[in-house]
C-alpha cells in the first residue's frame, strides 16, 4: 500500500481518537475530522464515506488482534492475559473505546469474539452443562470480564496483565469467595 495512503488514514484515525475522547462519533462531523486532521475533505472522502467509517476501521483492526490473540492461547488465564497486554499496549485506543462517549459498542463486538472461545473451551470441560446453560455461564462470564477490564482500563491499566487475567479467572471459577477467605 502507498505510503502516503497509509500515512493519511493514520493521520485521520488519529484525530478521531482525540475527538472521541471529547465527544461521542455521532456528533463528530467529516468536516471536524478533517480539520483536526489537517486534510481537505476531498482527501477524507478518498478513503471514507464517513466518520463512522472511520470508527469502524479502527475497531475491526483492533478485533482483528484481539480475535488472533485470543485463539492462539491454550487457557482462559494465557487468553485473558493476551487480552491486557493488547489492550495496554494500545491504551490511548482503548481507553476511547471504553469511555463513555463510545457507549458500549465496541463491548457487543468483543463479547462475541470471547463467547466463541469460552463456548469451544466449555465443549470439553462442561459435560454435565446443557448446551443452553453453557451458554448462560458463557455470557455471565464475559459480561463479567468485561466489567473488569473497563474498570482496569479507566483506572490507568496499573495492575499487571497477568494478574487481572488470574483475578478474572479465578472470579469466575469461585465467585467472591476466594477474597473473602
Amino acid at each position: 500500500m502507498d505510503i502516503r495512503v497509509v500515512r493519511t488514514q493514520k493521520m485521520i484515525s488519529e484525530a478521531l481518537l482525540e475527538l472521541l475522547a471529547k465527544m461521542p462519533i455521532e456528533k463528530i462531523t467529516p468536516t471536524e475530522l478533517c480539520r483536526k486532521a489537517t486534510i481537505n475533505r476531498n482527501t477524507f472522502y478518498s478513503h471514507y464515506k464517513n466518520t463512522n467509517e472511520v470508527l469502524e476501521e479502527i475497531e475491526n483492526d483492533l478485533l482483528a488482534s484481539v480475535d488472533e490473540s485470543i485463539n492462539e492461547s491454550q487457557t482462559p488465564v494465557e487468553a485473558i492475559t493476551s487480552l491486557c497486554e493488547m489492550m495496554r499496549s494500545n491504551k490511548r485506543l482503548c481507553t476511547v473505546l471504553f469511555s463513555k462517549n463510545m457507549n458500549g459498542r465496541i463491548t457487543q463486538r468483543v463479547f462475541a469474539i470471547a463467547d466463541k472461545f469460552n463456548m469451544t473451551k466449555m465443549q470439553k470441560e462442561t459435560n454435565n452443562l446443557t448446551e443452553n446453560y453453557r451458554q448462560m455461564l458463557s455470557s455471565y462470564t464475559i459480561r463479567g470480564s468485561a466489567a473488569v477490564l473497563e474498570c482496569w482500563v479507566r483506572g490507568g491499566m496499573t495492575e499487571e496483565p497477568r494478574d487481572i487475567a488470574e483475578f478474572i479467572h479465578k472470579v469466575s471459577k469461585h465467585g467472591t469467595s476466594f477474597v473473602t477467605q
